[in-house]
């Protein structure tokens, strides 16, 4: 299985979803809502949804802002699931396609915004999806990004306890992300630190985690995972996160 599949059937996997909720992201919609602004969203705006997951940003973006969104993402799952949350939300703005961000089978330049929730860092060939981000954007449209950032080398414990989600150890610096989309044409490259969300996200996820312990010693869940070694993992990506070496950023940026 390749990275790309990989990544798809970690967040379409049932312990993550209940451990990270609807989202899937730190800072959930009021983050969303947040890059909606900074890209300047507005009703007439036609905007996609990269890695759109099972499309709740994507509902959200269209009811909060009003504008037309089409949400793509690798999983057949994730897709079949937005697209029956989309029904039951009414709105007919929207738009779900199974695609993969390196090969984005749409005409060029037909975008307004598109927005990249905690995704970028799982796709392999970051410049291949730059670039294929650059193209479908309208000259003088823009980018809006939130993802994990790693400024340094993690601790080799860490390493391994993550290793099975290997996606995970794909986040970038911040300078790494922006010669990315420099690279591929995009200017005035904008980052903003949020990594109190991120610890927000953490110390969720413990408390989501002793609920699925209560499920799982009821005999209503059954996972695959070591639910002490995840205990570990997230008080060590904590430490990390309070030391500066990981963080979860905004990027925006303009064709």
């Amino acid at each position: 299985m390749d990275i790309k599949q990989c990544c798809a059937d970690f967040y379409q996997n049932d312990l993550i979803r209940l451990l990270f909720g609807d989202s899937m992201h730190p800072g959930g919609l009021g983050l969303t809502k947040e890059l909606g602004e900074k890209i300047f969203l507005k009703k007439e705006s036609k905007v996609l949804d990269l890695a759109c997951g099972i499309g709740t940003s994507t509902i959200f973006l269209a009811k909060e802002f009003g504008c037309n969104v089409t949400g793509l993402d690798l999983g057949q799952k994730n897709i079949k699931i937005a697209k029956t949350n989309s029904k039951n939300a009414e709105i007919n703005k929207i738009d779900f396609q199974v695609g993969d961000a390196e090969k984005i089978k749409l005409e060029s330049e037909i975008f307004d915004q598109i927005i990249c929730e905690c995704a970028f860092c799982l796709f392999p060939n970051k410049t291949k999806t730059s670039q294929e981000i650059f193209r479908v954007t309208k000259k003088g449209g823009m980018i809006g990004i939130s993802d994990i950032v790693i400024r340094g080398d993690l601790p080799v414990m860490l390493k391994e306890a993550l290793f099975q989600f290997i996606c995970v150890l794909e986040a970038k610096s911040e300078q790494e992300y922006e010669h990315y989309l420099q690279s591929a044409g995009f200017s005035n490259i904008q980052f903003y630190d949020k990594k109190d969300y991120l610890l927000r996200l953490i110390d969720d996820i413990k408390k989501r985690l002793f609920a699925a312990e209560l499920l799982i010693g009821l005999g209503k869940f059954k996972i695959e995972f070591d639910i002490a070694k995840i205990k570990k993992t997230l008080q060590e990506i904590k430490t990390c996160v309070e030391t500066g070496l990981v963080s979860y950023v905004l990027i925006t940026g303009t064709k």
